[in-house]
């Protein structure tokens, strides 16, 4: 029985940690759909500029981190 117990608390224990990571990972996601609709709209609204202008958008030499642009930290624990 006592080994019963032990398996027990130890498949909740993973139980526990899969469910944080299912958390983290939703919460990412929302974040991500976010930022993914806010450079849609930047994208549509910067082409409807140009069509109105009729003049070539300068192109801005500015690179971006892609990876380090949000809030979003993942941390493995193994």
């Amino acid at each position: 029985m006592a080994r019963e117990a032990r398996t027990l608390k130890k498949v909740n224990k993973v139980l526990a940690r899969v469910e944080k990571h299912i958390d983290q990972t939703r919460d990412a996601l929302e974040d991500l759909e976010i930022e993914f609709e806010v450079l849609k709209a930047t994208v549509k609204r910067l082409k409807a500029a140009s069509v109105q202008t009729e003049e070539p958008v300068e192109e801005v030499d500015e690179e971006i981190d892609i990876e380090n642009s949000s809030n979003i930290t993942v941390t493995r624990k193994f």
